[in-house]
């Protein structure tokens, strides 16, 4: 089975530079807070870029473990391959997002050090800010996303124990987001807003955002039937199209905002965008940017340090005194930073300290598994 997906690569590339763009705008429109600016118009949707990564997730999910046999081994193996693989990373993104920060200056600031515990420890403290649970201002803020993530792969891990996963992750997504709500008095909705909870970590479990990881799960399991169903050799081809077709109208619906970031018809779309690429992806690959697909291979490592690198450089350019080209000039500047960082993060852990890890904590991991680069895993 061909495990890497070169059109899947390129969009994760693609989602990785929507939101680093997406941060970085800040620093473009200076003063300006209206949101109306020029910068907020071009990259304020980039954070769509977080479904993009939320749909992949589910999606690579499923079809790396399609054939792992539904036992607690199974789910061993899955859970201890994902936290090898986020772990080591985050922690480093972690280190140096406290260093470029301040420090130990940052001990002096009560609410800097419930922060700082939080995302040492993976946990939300505040209801007020939704759908991070966690401040969006603070340190290393772009953590938030990862603790969907593990949520969703402790579930996912889960459901590796049962013989239909297909009905396990239904029924976990139902009951989290709609049954148990209801169950508790809410209003089911699919709003990011969530539940207006008193706990931080039910507002977490129960937040309807999770469900673009349940959307990329079952674009996988439609990847399989459609596979298995469908044998024309003008498969690839049409699927190619489709996509084609897809992309405009994602394209249109940003433009006229009916597509939006974080919002689960959003993530539908994307779902479908996901799966007519895998399907076409044979035609596909002949005319991906192999630019694309590197950042798509770095795009964890620039997803976690683009922001303590990229403004870590744009802290050395005022502001409110910076010309236009000279704030686009420390932009460019900040994301080669970024995109450099990331690439050594990506060759020394992503893929050599990971490996070795790796093979430390599963040492009967199949050696045909093993012999594949690290960057043709789900990520």
């Amino acid at each position: 089975m061909d495990r890497k997906f070169y059109s899947l690569q390129a969009l994760r590339g693609v989602a990785a530079l929507l939101v680093l763009l997406f941060h970085y705008r800040f620093y473009l429109r200076g003063d300006d807070n209206s949101g109306t600016s020029l910068w907020d118009a071009l990259f304020g949707w980039g954070i769509i870029g977080v479904n993009i990564f939320f749909v992949i997730s589910g999606f690579i999910m499923v079809y790396t473990t399609h054939h792992y046999r539904s036992d607690f081994s199974s789910s061993k193996r899955f859970l201890i391959n994902r936290a090898v693989r986020i772990l080591p990373l985050y922690y480093f993104g972690l280190l140096i997002a406290f260093l470029l920060g301040g420090a130990m200056s940052t001990f002096h600031y009560p609410e800097k050090v419930q922060n700082l515990i939080s995302a040492l420890t993976f946990t939300v403290y505040r209801t007020d800010v939704t759908p991070h649970y966690i401040d969006d201002g603070g340190m290393y803020n772009i953590r938030w996303t990862l603790n969907y993530e593990i949520y969703f792969h402790l579930v996912f891990g889960l459901c590796l124990l049962i013989r239909n996963r297909f009905i396990a992750l239904i029924s976990w997504g139902a009951l989290a987001t709609c049954i148990i709500p209801a169950i508790a008095g809410f209003q089911p909705t699919l709003n990011i807003q969530g539940y207006h909870v008193e706990s931080p970590l039910y507002g977490l479990l129960s937040n309807p955002i999770i469900l673009a990881f349940l959307i990329g799960a079952i674009a996988a399991y439609l990847y399989f039937g459609i596979r298995q169903k469908i044998t024309s050799v003008h498969l690839p081809l049409f699927s190619a199209l489709l996509s084609l077709v897809i992309f405009l109208y994602l394209a249109w619906g940003i433009y006229t905002h009916n597509i939006r970031a974080l919002d689960t018809w959003s993530s539908v779309i994307i779902g479908l965008f996901v799966l007519t690429l895998t399907l076409g992806d044979s035609v596909l690959r002949k005319f991906t940017p192999a630019i694309l697909i590197y950042l798509g291979n770095i795009s964890f490592s620039l997803y976690l340090l683009h922001n303590p690198v990229g403004w870590a450089v744009l802290k050395r350019f005022e502001f409110s005194d910076a010309s236009p080209v000279r704030a686009v000039l420390a932009v460019i500047l900040a994301t080669a930073a970024s995109i450099i960082a990331a690439h050594f993060t990506y060759q020394y852990i992503e893929i050599r300290f990971t490996r070795w890890l790796k093979k430390k904590l599963l040492p009967l991991y199949n050696a045909k598994m093993d012999a594949i680069p690290l960057e043709k895993e789900a990520r």
